[in-house]
């Protein structure tokens, strides 16, 4: 009997060999693997609180998106704010490892007064034409130069559109009924 459990011994190590080596592989595969994934900034945190600051700073409306990016501090990222007409970059950096960021543009977000580009229209349509319209452009224009966007002049019950085409970025505009 001495003699099968000598033999069976022999077999035991290289079983716990194998064992400890898968062990040991595992082990290591986790610790500072280049396959382990960074942990991802929470984008729309960051998201919400550019919207928020536009609104309350600028009161204008705007859905802002930003790109997935990984938890690292000093690493930097634009976000778009997209506004009913026009998008305005906003520059991120991740200020620490933790998801706290700081984020602005040196180039302030100016809306065009679509208001007075109403009553632009309305005055051009009253002398070319000797009529009373009344006229809508969409809120939230960025004003920036090359944007082009519609209006609408109602007279009486029917609708016409205008092209209108930022041609600075001062607030100066050309508008084209159609």
């Amino acid at each position: 009997m001495r003699t099968s459990q000598k033999k069976r011994q022999p077999m035991r190590a290289p079983a716990l060999m194998l064992a400890l080596v898968v062990a040991l592989t595992a082990a290591l595969a986790g610790c500072g693997s280049s396959d382990a994934k960074p942990k991802t900034l929470s984008t729309v945190n960051v998201e919400r609180a550019i919207a928020r600051s536009i609104l309350t700073e600028r009161h204008i409306y705007s859905l802002v998106s930003c790109p997935a990016e990984p938890q690292q501090s000093g690493r930097t990222f634009t976000c778009e704010a997209k506004l009913t007409v026009g998008t305005y970059p906003m520059y991120v950096t991740e200020t620490d490892g933790s998801g706290h960021v700081r984020y602005g543009n040196k180039t302030p977000l100016v809306a065009l007064d679509t208001a007075r580009v109403q009553r632009a229209i309305e005055a051009s349509v009253l002398a070319q034409r000797g009529l009373h319209a009344r006229v809508a452009c969409p809120a939230g224009v960025l004003q920036h130069k090359g944007l082009v966007f519609t209006c609408t002049a109602r007279v009486g019950g029917k609708h016409y559109p205008f092209s209108v085409t930022e041609v600075d970025g001062h607030g100066h505009v050309r508008y084209i009924g159609r």
